[in-house]
């Protein structure tokens, strides 16, 4: 087994976690298994060290690899040499031990709500073990018991994201695992990095939004065909196919929706993005089956009843004054187990839980491209799992998620 150590991640308390609790949890219950401990040096050091580790391995028992850190951490292996491209064809599996500040990840194979029944399920000797931590401690070890229990381990999906210039040529390409966002996600992960020096814990993403909330983006998005639509009324999906002459019409292969967007994500193998902000909570609670699907929520706030006819949006801060409130009520919404999803606007604009007209668009998609407007700098912001790129004017990001060869065949021990 590989353990990759980020020492560095959420408040730096990991290695000592590891090397104090995770390892001698191993010692006891691996049968003798064999551990090559690592610490990351710097940003891509975690890939670099899970490539050469899966380069080196030999044929026979599966590689497993340990990663302590945050999502970030992670997102390095996605991108490690070979396993980016997916020309290391060797299966792998991976342990995590949440030691960042939102471990979106981990939390999604753990949720809270169904932690019990996961535990209720394990070996005797396990359990006795992990009465003796203390609580805190213990919830970190839930995806090592899930190991050491000999558990199944689920597939985990990626995504390519290019950043692509004005004169077509690809800029930045990166695997995602976890989110990519343009507007105000993006723009709170930009924020909340420069925050993190004075506020390291997760109270720093809040504040970022509170900066944040009043910026909108110009934009056009075009989903390809095929994909899903969330009706919140029968509350189920339903498909969208090209219309008859797409054949003969190239350009109606995607659909298209226009701006300005609030709010505009996509996530893979997560429905939470902290412990208890679950922003896409039908990729559990409605899952897809064996279908691989992004999950996309938008917020478009010419949507609203009482602002379809605003006019010049962009020089006119008052506009999104009035709607900042019902953006921080649908983010409470998040918290409240994904409630967002299902409320709607009143006739005049306000905030209700209805089924009508409803305030987030909900899809499944496996390909996605934002054309952003204008000079607004949120607009040309992307975040790819917590790092924020730069589209330069007049370029475009686009999203596919990854399928057959293509894919890195990682897998995770989680997912309860």
């Amino acid at each position: 087994m590989l353990i990759i150590s980020n020492p560095y991640s959420g408040d730096k308390s990991g290695d000592k976690f590891l090397r104090e609790t995770v390892v001698p949890l191993l010692e006891r219950h691996g049968n003798g298994l064999v551990m090559d401990f690592k610490q990351t040096n710097g940003p891509g050091h975690a890939g670099e060290l899970a490539s050469d580790y899966l380069r080196s391995h030999g044929t026979g028992n599966i590689p497993i690899i340990m990663v302590s850190g945050g999502d970030t951490t992670i997102h390095e292996v996605f991108n490690g040499p070979g396993i980016a491209t997916s020309s290391i064809k060797t299966k792998a599996e991976i342990i995590l031990v949440p030691s960042g500040t939102a471990n979106a990840m981990y939390h999604s194979l753990f949720p809270p709500s169904r932690v019990n029944e996961f535990l209720g399920g394990l070996r005797e000797e396990l359990i006795n073990d992990l009465k003796a931590f203390p609580e805190e401690q213990g919830a970190k070890l839930y995806s090592v018991l899930h190991f050491l229990d000999n558990q199944r381990t689920r597939n985990l999906q990626s995504t390519r994201t290019r950043v692509v210039g004005p004169n077509g040529g690809v800029i930045h390409e990166v695997v995602s695992c976890v989110v990519v966002s343009t507007s105000l996600h993006a723009s709170i992960l930009d924020v909340a990095e420069e925050l993190r020096a004075e506020h390291p814990g997760i109270e720093r993403f809040k504040i970022a939004a509170g900066r944040s909330i009043r910026q909108w983006s110009q934009a056009d998005v075009k989903i390809h065909y095929p994909y899903h639509i969330y009706d919140s009324s029968s509350q189920q999906f339903t498909l969208q196919t090209p219309p008859q002459d797409a054949a003969d019409n190239p350009t109606r292969d995607v659909s298209i929706y226009s701006g300005p967007y609030a709010y505009f994500l996509t996530t893979t193998n997560v429905d939470r993005l902290e412990m208890q902000f679950r922003i896409t909570p039908l990729a559990t609670s409605l899952p897809v089956g064996d279908d691989e699907w992004m999950e996309l929520l938008m917020i478009r706030p010419s949507r609203d009843p009482s602002f379809s006819s605003a006019g010049d949006w962009e020089g006119n801060e008052g506009i999104r004054e009035q709607f900042a409130p019902k953006m921080m009520q649908i983010l409470q919404g998040a918290y409240q187990d994904g409630a967002h999803v299902n409320m709607a606007y009143s006739a005049t604009g306000g905030i209700v839980g209805d089924e009508q007209n409803t305030v987030v668009e909900y899809l499944r998609v496996r390909e996605w491209t934002w054309l952003p407007e204008g000079t607004s700098s949120v607009a040309h912001l992307v975040c790819i799992d917590g790092q924020v790129l730069h589209i330069p004017a007049g370029g475009f990001v686009t999203a596919a998620l990854l399928t057959g060869e293509d894919k890195a065949d990682l897998s995770v021990y989680g997912g309860i």
